[in-house]
């Protein structure tokens, strides 16, 4: 009885990473495709998976393992944030532009254009 429960939650623990694991894969895509929106969507949906998965202590028999997932994970959130800060980049000209525009609207209006 004891092995079948131990089994029944190592397939849900695989299931579960499995989850994650799709949501990070989801992230990058999201990120490759420059889809900024559906960002903060996944990120959240990602975290709610992440925190139920180690809601429960880590063993000492599964360690390993679960640091060689994590080490998984840190290498697409690296990704990720290697896109975002790219996508910030390019975008900061474009804001300053904005940001110049915007003053001299307001400089405009002040001297009654």
């Amino acid at each position: 009885m004891q092995t079948s429960m131990q089994s029944d939650k190592a397939q849900y623990l695989d299931a579960a990473w499995h989850a994650i694991l799709h949501a990070s894969e989801s992230l990058l895509n999201a990120a490759q495709t420059a889809s900024w929106d559906e960002l903060t969507t996944l990120a959240s949906e990602r975290d709610i998976l992440i925190r139920a998965y180690f809601s429960s202590p880590v063993t000492v028999d599964n360690a390993l393992q679960i640091r060689d997932k994590i080490t998984q994970l840190l290498s697409i959130d690296d990704q990720v944030l290697g896109l975002a800060r790219k996508e910030q980049d390019n975008l900061l000209p474009a804001l300053k532009a904005f940001s110049q525009s915007k003053k001299a609207i307001g400089v405009y209006q002040e001297v009654g254009g």
